[in-house]
């Protein structure tokens, strides 16, 4: 038989049944939702979750998730009148230790940044909280307000219910129909329900999702993983507690013990334990099976999970786990990078919402249902974007090894600078083996391995010695004072850089202008040569991304974008590139590049190449091919440092040649290699905006100090309508630059920036400025404290320092020095 609906969504567990509930109430009804078991009560993940919402976490995206499913699920009528369907009782963080205890501290203090309540415990403020647990094995903890435990399975039937849609249970789905490019019907084994005729399927089968994904090319990079929960029998402490009454479910709030992986709630007159703190047990889609539930394997829960576990809570203490009623391994997804998987694949028409669990699932069913219905979202998706995958993160080495870093790292304390643990050495610039020489302190980025410092110029640190502050502990975390001395050697002289995370994606054809000036808020005709500076905003006008382009032909473009969002990037391009005469190509694995910068740049390069590279002859922001060395590079007059200087970009096989040769030209001169540490602090005192920490979809180019990017009278440009209104509306916010009075305080990202006991914004990203002598720190402030000279605080770890507005840029803000 077949059936016509104008979207399938595969998967009726939270996930899917979220994206349905959001698409009917953003109009589009017709709705089927199919699942391989029974609707409400199916064999995925959601069938034994235990229900925790953890509506607080260091991710400003998880949180904005997170906090939305809380309501959410708030919001729905019960399923059933004999189950309390969300016990809104908050949630704990527990901490045992005392860095877990700092930890929530920092928490506290990202609470506060992201709008959402949460309150620090002394042990006894917790006990009185929840009676059940021992003050004195703990050091004190978090209570997140919006937390709770809901029923997972009752959360998706009154999504169901409410979404009014058709739901197709016990079919299971075999295959797409996919015509020329677009998805044209879903295939099951269902008699009845053969063939479904729909213009969009959603993939929502979480941990089974690879399977469908590998069979369309679709990669979906997430591995299922059993953890473990335990349910008691009824337990003397809780025998005030009945059964029958559904309002004595849950009495006190769920917890979780982080230090130890593990956690707790209240099942009326019995507990539940769950734990992460056992070896990895991978599970791929394929030998899943047809349940997300696993035999529980007693050997994984002894030690020391048990140990603090009855620690913690005492009621567990004369009892024996390999008793208890009820006691599984139940598999969740776990994606590669750990965030959720949303959003349009390659194939018209199929969607992916795969990798979340209950915390964020209403959160991702509201973004996946806009994405589809208008185009854009509420929230910034760049770290959800099924497009946002490297080849090399979809392979199954790469799945393995990250995705069981991912479990056993589950509630570590990961620093906000932290480079990824496992696998190391994925992906190598032609200057690795030069890094390496030099003693070069590595961080990672898209899996690709940058200096951040470089050990062999620790004898510089001397010559800047009372210009480089002290750090220890947290703040000294990936971090050396040599990065100053690289800074400030560049300032100097002269600073050669690896930009191998530099990506290009070139537009060739004779529609090349057409497409680049419909996509970029700039004007782009411009003359052969010249380089533009603009950005790709959304439709509701938020800033897609800033980014520099280089005409180099009447009918070609260079643009150059982050190696992080290169997929992402060159996917948004291809699609935009539909029905212009164009090629679009992906030159990123064939080009590296070198930024040489500082005030004796140009006579490095000159030692190198025959080009005439005089202010008059190559001026700034222009691009042209010249000899370097044996290499033709194209040379660009750009500089994310604020300093006089060129980024070469050479196809790779000359890269390292070329590197040498510049090394070894510049040596009188004091040329110095320098790493991504230095290159932060750089561009943070110049006011170059970071993409992805104080530029991104969720603010507008105005807003960000790019409203001069947008030019409103050019013909018709992505996000033009939006940009329009946003030019003529009257400004609620800005981002400042703002300078701690203490040389010695520190931000990094996400801390609260306050007026008194009110939040007025967070740090967006911060970095000691080596030539301007304070810790220099970006974010979004409302515009009546946006006046330089206002006085604010910014709290770090609970510690208030005193900061001002500062003027926008603080180094060299007529740009002297990089015109010189």
């Amino acid at each position: 038989m077949t059936q016509a609906y104008q979207t399938v969504v595969i998967g009726s567990g939270i996930v899917g049944s979220a994206v349905a509930y959001h698409l009917t109430r953003l109009g589009w009804t017709d709705v089927a939702l199919v699942d391989r078991g029974d609707p409400v009560e199916n064999p995925g993940s959601t069938s034994h979750a235990p229900g925790g919402v953890v509506a607080l976490s260091h991710n400003k995206l998880l949180t904005q998730l997170a906090v939305y499913s809380s309501r959410l699920y708030a919001s729905l009528e019960p399923l059933t009148p004999d189950r309390r369907m969300v016990n809104r009782l908050g949630l704990l963080d527990v901490a045992i230790s005392k860095a877990r205890m700092a930890d929530l501290v920092r928490l506290h203090g990202e609470s506060l940044s992201f709008e959402t309540e949460a309150n620090l415990l002394t042990p006894a403020e917790t006990a009185e909280l929840h009676p059940l647990i021992d003050p004195k094995a703990m050091e004190g903890a978090i209570f997140i307000a919006e937390g709770q435990t809901v029923a997972p399975a009752h959360v998706s039937g009154a999504m169901q219910r409410d979404a009014s849609g058709t739901v197709i249970g016990n079919t299971e789905v075999t295959d797409l129909d996919i015509v020329a490019g677009r998805v044209r019907a879903v295939l099951t084994n269902n008699p009845e329900h053969l063939r479904i005729d729909c213009d969009h399927v959603v993939i929502a089968t979480n941990i089974w999702a690879p399977i469908l994904g590998e069979r369309l090319g679709v990669p979906i990079p997430l591995m299922g993983y059993e953890h473990q929960y335990l349910q008691t029998g009824p337990l003397p402490e809780l025998d005030a507690f009945d059964p029958s009454v559904p309002e004595d479910e849950i009495v006190y709030p769920s917890a979780r013990e982080l230090d130890t992986y593990i956690y707790f709630r209240q099942h009326w007159n019995c507990f539940g334990v769950g734990s992460y703190r056992h070896a990895p047990r991978p599970v791929p889609a394929e030998l899943v099976g047809a349940n997300a539930i696993h035999p529980f394997t007693p050997a994984d829960f002894e030690g020391e999970a048990w140990d603090k576990a009855r620690r913690l809570f005492p009621l567990l203490a004369k009892t024996d786990f390999r008793t208890y009623p009820r006691a599984i391994n139940g598999i969740f997804a776990f994606p590669v990078d750990g965030m959720p998987i949303v959003g349009p694949t390659p194939i018209d028409g199929v969607w992916v919402a795969a990798g979340s669990w209950l915390t964020h699932a209403g959160g991702v069913g509201k973004t996946l249902a806009e994405w589809m219905t208008e185009g854009d979202t509420e929230w910034d998706v760049r770290q959800i974007d099924v497009n946002r995958f490297h080849t090399f993160q979809s392979t199954p080495r790469f799945i393995e090894k990250v995705c069981n870093k991912n479990y056993a790292e589950i509630y570590d304390i990961i620093h906000p600078r932290e480079p990824i643990s496992e696998p190391r050495d994925v992906r190598l610039s032609p200057f690795h083996r030069r890094h390496q020489e030099r003693g070069a302190v590595f961080t990672t980025f898209a899996g690709l391995e940058l200096p951040n410092w470089f050990e062999s110029n620790r004898g510089m640190v001397k010559r800047y010695r009372d210009l480089i502050p002290q750090r220890d502990g947290w703040s000294a975390v990936h971090w050396s004072p040599i990065q100053g001395a690289e800074h400030l050697a560049t300032r100097d002289g002269v600073g050669l850089f690896d930009l191998t995370g530099l990506s290009i994606i070139e537009v060739a054809g004779p529609d090349a202008l057409a497409l680049v000036d419909s996509i970029c808020s700039n004007k782009m005709d411009v003359g052969l040569g010249w380089i533009i500076y603009t950005t790709w905003l959304t439709e509701r006008g938020g800033v897609r991304r800033d980014l520099a382009v280089a005409r180099l032909g009447l009918d070609r473009f260079w643009m150059f974008v982050g190696e992080g969002t290169r997929p992402r990037d060159f996917d948004w391009v291809r699609r935009a590139s539909a029905g212009h005469g164009v090629a679009v190509i992906d030159l990123s694995d064939a080009y590296t590049a070198i930024g040489l910068w500082g005030p004796k740049a140009r006579e490095v390069l000159r030692k190198v190449t025959a080009a005439d590279i005089s202010n008059e002859a190559f001026p700034y922001f222009t691009a042209r091919w010249i000899d370097a060395g044996f290499a033709r590079a194209l040379a660009l007059r750009i500089s994310y440092v604020g300093e006089l200087g060129w980024e070469l970009h050479i196809p790779n096989e000359f890269a390292l040649p070329l590197w040498d040769l510049l090394l070894e030209a510049g040596a009188e001169d004091g040329i110095v290699p320098a790493g991504m540490g230095a290159f932060d602090s750089l561009r943070l005192e110049k006011g170059y905006r970071g993409w992805g920490t104080d530029v991104y979809t969720e603010y507008d180019a105005y807003e960000a100090g790019l409203g001069w990017t947008v030019k409103l009278d050019k013909p018709a440009f992505r996000g033009l309508e939006a940009a329009r209104q946003l030019s003529e509306a009257p400004r609620e916010k800005k981002l400042c630059c703002l300078t701690l009075d203490d040389r010695d305080a520190v931000a990094i990202a996400y801390e609260p920036i306050m007026d008194g006991d009110r939040c007025i914004g967070h740090v967006t990203s911060a970095n000691f400025g080596y030539s301007v002598g304070k810790l220099v720190a970006y974010g979004y402030l409302p515009i009546d404290y946006a006046e330089e000279g206002t006085r604010l605080e910014i709290i770090y770890f609970g510690k208030r320092f005193g900061a001002t507005v500062a003027p926008d840029p603080l180094f060299d803000p007529k740009m002297v020095r990089l015109k010189a």
